[in-house]
């Protein structure tokens, strides 16, 4: 891992140990921004749950802002200590596995959406959407996490290789996750645009202003979720010295912002 400043081995220059950890060093400016967005959203997102007695929101949101934020924070403690080993930790810890708990909503709310309109025209009852995609949501997750011990525990550059190899099996996994769930999504879209139920039914929602918003932010924040992990997938197969990990502003743009866009949605549009 990132060697302190006081065991800083001989014959190891500066250069060498920022490479064997973020291969930069962290723009103080960048990490007080996302620090910033990160706390805000998810405060609004606290206050929201709380007052409309979402408690949902807690566990999912709230728990991934939360994430986020402190993700962030361990990275503007890198900025200003390059050697700390601890922040460095922390920041793999979190930033992998914060924006998981936010799939879980958007399987939940999208099946309630399904429920309210015509469930007729779901390839999949309303009831399971939850409980199949956030099982899977939970495996990746679970995987995502022992390869992140791995990674952030290990002494040697094949253990810690090892241990992304295990992330890469989570994140991609992700990327699975959510390209069978917007497949079945817009397959009911695409049937009840045109009443081509799968089965009999007697729901016959109205798809209000409300509804349609609903659907869109479900959209929109699963695009901006498969975009991060889809570069979080690159990422970890370029591997833990690769160019991809050790260059900022993809980082920043294809992680840190996309997550960004997809708390911020939920602002803009609050879900229950």
């Amino acid at each position: 891992m990132v060697p302190s400043l006081l065991t800083l081995p001989d014959g190891i220059s500066k250069d060498e140990a920022i490479r064997g950890s973020y291969g930069y060093i962290p723009s103080p400016g960048v990490c007080i921004m996302f620090v910033a967005l990160f706390a805000v959203t998810t405060l609004m997102q606290l206050v929201y749950s709380l007052y409309a007695r979402q408690w949902l929101l807690l566990p999912t949101m709230v728990l991934a802002g939360a994430g986020e934020t402190l993700g962030w924070s361990g990275r503007l403690w890198s900025s200003q200590n390059i050697f700390a080993e601890t922040p460095f930790i922390m920041q793999i810890a979190v930033l992998v596995l914060s924006p998981t708990p936010l799939l879980a909503v958007y399987f939940i709310i999208f099946g309630r959406l399904v429920q309210n309109l015509r469930p007729q025209f779901s390839r999949l009852k309303p009831a399971l959407y939850f409980r199949i995609f956030l099982s899977c949501d939970i495996v990746s997750l679970t995987v995502q996490a022992i390869g992140d011990g791995t990674a952030s525990s290990s002494a040697t550059n094949e253990d810690i290789q090892r241990g992304i190899y295990i992330m890469l099996v989570g994140i991609i996994m992700q990327v699975v996750i959510i390209l069978g769930f917007s497949a079945i999504a817009f397959e009911f879209l695409y049937r009840l645009n045109l009443g081509r139920p799968l089965r009999q039914g007697s729901t016959f929602g109205v798809m209000d202003r409300r509804r349609k918003i609903g659907i869109y932010a479900v959209f929109f924040a699963t695009s901006w979720l498969f975009i991060r992990a889809v570069f979080r997938t690159v990422e970890l197969a370029d591997g833990w010295y690769g160019t991809v990990i050790h260059t900022q502003w993809l980082f920043d743009t294809f992680d840190a912002a996309m997550v960004v866009l997809a708390l911020y949605t939920w602002n803009l549009f609050p879900a229950g």
